[in-house]
C-alpha cells in the first residue's frame, strides 16, 4: 500500500472510530509505528486530526458538539425504551444526578410520576422538565454554560456533585469500546461525568446502540466502572456478551410491541417496555 493510500485509510478509521493508537495502527497496516507517526505527524499538519501521546483523534470531534436539538431526534425510540427501564431502578427516597445527555433527558420524562426524590442535574434541558412537580426536588448545580450542550460545566458543577449524598448516578457518553472505555468528546464533559462516578453509590450507563464500537476524545471511566448498563435491542449481541463476561450487569431494553424470535440463555437480562 502506497502511504497516500495508508493515509486516506487512517483518517477512514478515525472517522468511524474517533480515536486510534500508534500500536494499534501498526498492526492494521502492517508497518511499523515510526512510519506511523509520521503518517499522523503529515495527516496534523494538513488538518485532518490532532496528534496525543501515542495516537492521534477525529479532529471534528474536538471542534463541535453535535447541536442538542439534532442529538435529541437520533434514535429517539430506542432512547425511550432505554428511559423507561432505567426509571423503573429509582425508588422513592433515592438522591439521583443526571447528565445532560439526550437519552438522560427520556429517562427523567418517565419520572415525572415518582414521588419523594432528589434529582441534581448539570443540565437546563433536565430541570426545565421537572419544572412544576411538586413531589420532585430538583438541584442545579451551575457552572459554566455551554450553550450547545445547554448544560453547565467546570469547578462548580465538580463542587457541587462532592456536596451531596448521590444515590445513583444516570448518565450517558459519545462512545463506548473495551479498550478505551467510556468516552466523550469534551475533556469538561467528561470531568462532569466522572464525579458523578465519584458521589455515587452506584452508576448506570444509559447508552444506545449507536454509541457501540466507538472512542470520543476523552475517556471518563473504564467500562467495569458503571453497575449497570442499559441499552437497546439493537446493540450487538457479541457487545453485550463481552461486557457481560467482564462482570458488568447488562439490562436490554426492548421496544413496545417488539418480537424477538431468538432464543436468550438465563444469563440475558432483557426487559420489555410497554
Amino acid at each position: 500500500m502506497r502511504p497516500e493510500e495508508r493515509r486516506q485509510e487512517i483518517i477512514r478509521h478515525l472517522n468511524e472510530r474517533g480515536i486510534a493508537k500508534v500500536t494499534e495502527l501498526s498492526e492494521i497496516f502492517q508497518v511499523t509505528e515510526e512510519t506511523i507517526r509520521r503518517d499522523l505527524e503529515y495527516l496534523e499538519s494538513k488538518g485532518y486530526l490532532k496528534r496525543t501521546h501515542g495516537g492521534a483523534y477525529n479532529i471534528k470531534q474536538v471542534q463541535e458538539e453535535t447541536a442538542f436539538y439534532i442529538r435529541n431526534m437520533k434514535n429517539r425510540l430506542e432512547k425511550q425504551s432505554i428511559g423507561k427501564v432505567a426509571a423503573e431502578l429509582v425508588q422513592p427516597g433515592d438522591v439521583i444526578a443526571v447528565d445532560a445527555s439526550t437519552t438522560a433527558l427520556q429517562f427523567v420524562h418517565f419520572l415525572k410520576e415518582k414521588k419523594d426524590i432528589v434529582v441534581i442535574t448539570h443540565a437546563i434541558k433536565v430541570v426545565m422538565a421537572l419544572e412544576g412537580n411538586r413531589d420532585i426536588t430538583v438541584i442545579c448545580t451551575g457552572g459554566t454554560l455551554q450553550p450547545r450542550t445547554l448544560s453547565f460545566v467546570g469547578p462548580l458543577v465538580e463542587i457541587a456533585l462532592s456536596n451531596y449524598n448521590i444515590r445513583k448516578a444516570f448518565i450517558s457518553c459519545k462512545g463506548i469500546t473495551l479498550d478505551e472505555g467510556i468516552t466523550e468528546s469534551t475533556e469538561l464533559q467528561a470531568k462532569v461525568k466522572q464525579e458523578m462516578l465519584k458521589a455515587a453509590k452506584e452508576t448506570v450507563l444509559l447508552v444506545d446502540h449507536d454509541k457501540f464500537g466507538k472512542a470520543a476524545l476523552s475517556t471518563v471511566a473504564p467500562v467495569t466502572a458503571v453497575n449497570k448498563i442499559i441499552t437497546d435491542a439493537r446493540t450487538p449481541k457479541e457487545e453485550v456478551n463481552e461486557l457481560r463476561k467482564l462482570g458488568v450487569e447488562v439490562i436490554v431494553a426492548l421496544g413496545p410491541g417488539e418480537v424477538h424470535n431468538e432464543s436468550f440463555g438465563e444469563s440475558e437480562n432483557r426487559h420489555l417496555t410497554h
